[in-house]
C-alpha cells in the first residue's frame, strides 16, 4: 500500500509517496499545484485531489495524510475556515468525503493533520530534532506556528493567535505581516515579504533595526513558551527561517545559558517534515 503525504497551505499543495523506514519522500512522485484560495470548492478540491492523484501514480490503494491549516475538524475532516482568507468555500464540507470518492480510496485511509504539528513530527523523528525526547516547534512564515513535541508525540499549540504579546498575540510580532507593516511605518517605504527585506539589509540600517527587534520578540515568544514546556530543542522551520542568520546568533546565546542548555536547530526537512508527520497518525508514529 502507497503512504502519500500531502502538505496543504494558503495557496499549494505538495504530495508525494513516502518512505516511512528510510524518513524520505521519493522525489520522483513528487508534485505540486497552485490553489487558489478564494476558488469556488469544486475548483479546490479538484485541484487537491488531481494532484494527490498524480503522487499515487495510477493506485487506488494508499494511505493519505494531509497536513492542513486550521481551523479544522481533523478527526472528521470538516473545514471549518471561516474569515480567516482562504478556503471559505470549504466551509462546513467533509473533505474526508469529498476525497474519499474523488480518488477511490476509503475514507479510512484519509488523515488529518495540523500542519504545524505534522512539521514538527516529521522533524523530531527524522530530521533537525532526531535524537532529542522534548521539541518545541516554530514555524515562521505569513503566521506564526507553535507545537510541541513529548512523549513520542507531536500536538499543535496555536500559541500564535492565544498567546497574549505587548498589545496583542504573539502572531502580531512574530510574522511576516509584522516586517512588512513595521518596515512601512519605520520608513513610509513598502515590501512584499522577508526576502525583499535580507536583500536591503546591507544597505539599509533600518532593516538591521528591523531583525534585531524581531529577534527580541521572538526570544521574548520563545522564552515564555519554554517555561511552560521545558524543551530539549527548539526547531524553528517556515520561510523566514531563511534568513536565520540574522536572528539566530542571539536567540541561540539566550537558549545556551539556561541551566540545561537547549538547543536551537534550523528545519532541514522543511515541507518534507510536513509530508512525513502527515503520515503519523496512520501509522503511529505520532
Amino acid at each position: 500500500m502507497k503512504q502519500i503525504g500531502v502538505d496543504i497551505g494558503g495557496s499549494h499543495i505538495t504530495a508525494a509517496q513516502v518512505d516511512l523506514q528510510k524518513g524520505a519522500v521519493i522525489a520522483s512522485t513528487l508534485t505540486r499545484a497552485k490553489v487558489h484560495p478564494h476558488g469556488s470548492a469544486e475548483e479546490i478540491l479538484s485541484t487537491w485531489s488531481n494532484t494527490i492523484k498524480e503522487a499515487l501514480r495510477g493506485s487506488e490503494d494508499g494511505q493519505i495524510g494531509i497536513a492542513m491549516p486550521g481551523p479544522f475538524d481533523y478527526l472528521t475532516g470538516i473545514c471549518l475556515m471561516k474569515n480567516v482568507n482562504k478556503y471559505e468555500a470549504l466551509y462546513g464540507l467533509n473533505i474526508k468525503e469529498e476525497l474519499s470518492e474523488r480518488l477511490g480510496i476509503n475514507a479510512h485511509n484519509i488523515v488529518f493533520r495540523n500542519d504545524s504539528e505534522a512539521f514538527l513530527a516529521g522533524e523530531m523523528r527524522f530530521g533537525a530534532g532526531k535524537g532529542f525526547q522534548r521539541g518545541m516547534g516554530i514555524t515562521l512564515g505569513t503566521g506564526l506556528g507553535t507545537s510541541i513535541y513529548q512523549n513520542d508525540e507531536a500536538r499543535d499549540m496555536a500559541l500564535g493567535i492565544n498567546y497574549q504579546m505587548l498589545d496583542g498575540v504573539a502572531e502580531d510580532y512574530i510574522s511576516t505581516r509584522w516586517f512588512v507593516n513595521t518596515y512601512q511605518l519605520k520608513t513610509q517605504k513598502s515590501v512584499e515579504g522577508v526576502k525583499q527585506l535580507v536583500q536591503l539589509y546591507a544597505s539599509e540600517e533600518a532593516v538591521r533595526e528591523l531583525f534585531e527587534d524581531f529577534g527580541q520578540n521572538l526570544s521574548s515568544f520563545v522564552h515564555g513558551f519554554i517555561k511552560q514546556f521545558t524543551p530539549e530543542v527548539v526547531v524553528i522551520g517556515g520561510n523566514i527561517a531563511n534568513a536565520s542568520e540574522k536572528f539566530f546568533p542571539n536567540l541561540s546565546q539566550q537558549l545556551s545559558a539556561y541551566q540545561t542548555p537547549i538547543q536551537l536547530r534550523k528545519a532541514i526537512l522543511n515541507e518534507e517534515a510536513a509530508l512525513l508527520g502527515a503520515l503519523g497518525l496512520i501509522t503511529g508514529q505520532n
